[in-house]
């Protein structure tokens, strides 16, 4: 074995003894040599305690206890073993133990070493392990052996992220011995990108946790989950990295894969569309599958998806494609490359004719199979599936083989519900039915309530209508323009106090007659207004947006981009506009908590604001833990329903939720 440094020794001990996971040594008899910081926080034991006792005291199973013995005496370990402990305190943990027995140079056992995780506090792992702190030079070949037969893949990286060490688990993982891997970075098993991702976010954050694949000495590529962190000297500079890996793969396999086909399952299929671009995606339904069930039995019917699942295996083998069980008795193709139109269409009737074609033969009958499929194309995974359905349905109902989706499929349903609210809009117009809400928009520093978003509604039969059910309608109307003059109306009422906020769209800016009505009222009041003008909806039309903005400054007005980060966030017109505030989009803000490319973006959009002086406000605040990201990211205001829900009148308050 090669001789490794003292400090590279005193780091070691320092993992162990701050690893998450319970660790500790017994002798032969049961009796306690050395226990980690996580075996007395956890267990309620201070360490002179429990040293020198019977582990006994802890582990409490006695059936389990001697079982684990004696395979440790018979073969040197054991493994993944469940079992209860308990604390000081008399209550009982449920932990997991791997056991390694140690020996002396005469083939004995001499300790055995025990690594339990609490299976009650798996999330502890990331926080326990970047508290590391100096370990005894003394306890050096129990620490070292420790680290060497952990459960773990753990290795350790000098400063220049190239490995100087890894323990037995870590070699069985990848294949390499330490000899070598010395001298090379984790890019030998990890794709080059995915591993500067990695590190660059471990530079700006100190750790990395999540899925990734990596691919071994022998080319296998398997599911781990990577958490990485780097330990730094006083001054804040990197002095090595460590990386502890958890292969996972099998746990993946099994969660991907449908039980009675054997295929990938519909999970499998919604991951794998994620981030590919000009797919086309086939929806497979047996039709009348029910009728088999119940004429047949439903072992009949399982030997129908199973042969189903095997004929289009055979065929989309032969194009190098792959195919999914999406769900009941339906099933899916994807298709991820260039497919000629004609060439298309000729694989979709080929899929077909080989499976109707060919009778299956299931517990003595001999059953004739239609299907019927569903096909749409397109760059976004969540949109195709929905289309792929639509295509599937209007391909039942109007009895085809197969519908290849288009706009038109869905054109009756959306012309009936257009006529539906544009009604909806004119009667509530004729009975006074427009009403304006106001949302609460807080300053994150003060925590206190101090502007207001004026929001349109319908009042109908006692309900409240959102206006994503009309607006869309209305803007398409000669209705529009009541509707803006309306909140315009209603808010001028509460400008002169509150700083109130309205929306604006490209076409209210177009419309002389509505620029005319606002700037009329702007001479009489001179309100305390916000203009919020959407980024996605023709801020490239700078000249007539441009005007209209410093008409309204010269009244004191003031200006906001709303949905910022939803569309193209064009910086060089924010920049010429000279716009008051950003909001920025729910897109960014809904999962920001848990979203590190969100956190980035948002990052961004802050320092950018920041230095332009203009005030950056967080949509779609609806949780404490999103609110804590928005404070912790420097975002100036929140709005959500966390803050405040809209309501039919204004009240100024304190922030009240914890």
């Amino acid at each position: 074995m090669e001789i490794v440094s003292i400090r590279d020794l005193k780091f070691i001990c320092e993992v162990i003894e701050k690893s998450p996971d319970i660790i500790f040594s017994i002798d032969p008899n049961g009796i306690v040599k050395y226990v980690n910081e996580t075996f007395t926080k956890l267990l309620g034991y201070e360490k002179e305690e429990i040293i020198g006792k019977s582990i006994r005291i802890v582990s409490i199973d006695d059936n389990i206890y001697n079982t684990c013995m004696m395979e440790v005496k018979t073969t040197g370990r054991c493994l993944d073993q469940e079992t209860i402990f308990r604390k000081k305190d008399g209550t009982i943990i449920h932990v997991v133990k791997n056991v390694n027995a140690v020996y002396d140079e005469r083939g004995n056992i001499e300790y055995l070493i025990i690594n339990a995780r609490d299976l009650t506090h798996l999330d502890e792992l990331n926080k326990e392990l970047s508290r590391l702190s100096k370990l005894y030079e003394e306890r050096f070949k129990l620490v070292y052996n420790i680290f060497l037969n952990i459960n773990d893949a753990v290795a350790v990286l000098d400063k220049d992220c190239q490995y100087i060490e890894h323990n037995k688990a870590h070699e069985e993982l990848i294949g390499y011995s330490i000899e070598e891997l010395k001298g090379k970075s984790p890019s030998v098993c990890i794709d080059k990108e995915k591993y500067k991702e990695i590190l660059n976010t471990i530079q700006q954050k100190g750790s990395f946790g999540g899925e990734v694949k990596i691919k071994d000495k022998w080319g296998n590529i398997k599911d781990i989950y990577l958490f990485a962190f780097s330990v730094k000297d006083e001054e804040g500079k990197a002095l090595y990295y460590v990386t502890i890996k958890r292969d996972i793969t099998k746990e993946k396999q099994l969660i991907y894969k449908d039980k009675l086909t054997g295929l990938p399952n519909r999970l499998k299929l919604m991951e794998d569309l994620t981030g590919k671009k000009d797919l086309k995606l086939i929806l497979v339904d047996i039709d009348s599958f029910a009728d088999i069930n119940n004429t047949y039995g439903y072992g009949a019917g399982d030997l129908v998806l199973q042969s189903l699942a095997e004929s289009l295996s055979d065929l989309c083998n032969k194009h190098g494609l792959q195919v999914y069980r999406s769900g009941g008795d339906e099933f899916a193709i994807v298709i991820d490359r260039f497919f000629p139109r004609r060439d298309f269409e000729v694989f979709l009737d080929s899929v077909v004719h080989s499976i109707e074609s060919k009778p299956v033969e299931a517990e003595g009958y001999t059953i004739k199979l239609d299907i019927t499929l569903g096909v749409a194309e397109g760059k976004n995974s969540g949109d195709i599936v929905k289309k792929a359905n639509m295509a599937l349905k209007h391909a039942k109902q109007t009895k085809k083989t197969y519908v290849i989706y288009s706009d038109d499929i869905n054109l009756e349903k959306k012309s009936r519900e257009n006529r539906f609210w544009l009604d909806t809009l004119k009667e509530a117009i004729k009975k006074d039915g427009l009403v304006v809400f106001y949302q609460g928009i807080m300053d994150n520093k003060l925590l206190r309530i101090d502007k207001y978003e004026s929001l349109i509604r319908i009042r109908m039969d006692d309900k409240i209508i959102s206006p994503y059910y009309f607006l869309d309608v209305a803007k398409k109307s000669k209705l529009y323009p009541i509707i803006t003059k309306k909140v315009f109306a209603e808010a001028v009422k509460y400008a002169e106090e509150h700083e109130i906020s309205i929306n604006l769209s490209i076409k209210d800016i177009q419309d002389e007659e509505t620029v005319s009505y606002i700037m009329e009222i702007l001479k009489r009041h001179r309100p305390k207004l916000t203009f919020e003008i959407l980024e996605s909806e023709g801020i490239e039309n700078y000249e007539e947006v441009s005007s209209f903005i410093e008409s309204v400054k010269e009244y004191g007005c003031k200006i906001a981009i709303d949905d910022f980060g939803s569309g193209y966030s064009n910086f060089a017109h924010i920049l010429r506009l000279k716009v008051d505030y950003l909001k920025i989009d729910s897109s960014l803000i809904g999962n920001i908590h848990v979203d590190q490319n969100a956190q980035v973006i948002v990052e961004t959009i802050v320092g950018f604001a920041r230095k332009l002086g203009i005030k950056t406000i967080a949509e779609f605040v609806h949780s404490k833990e999103v609110f804590e990201k928005v404070i912790e990211l420097g975002i100036d205001y929140s709005q959500g329903y966390y803050i405040a829900e809209p309501q039919p009148n204004i009240s100024m308050s304190a922030f009240q939720k914890t």
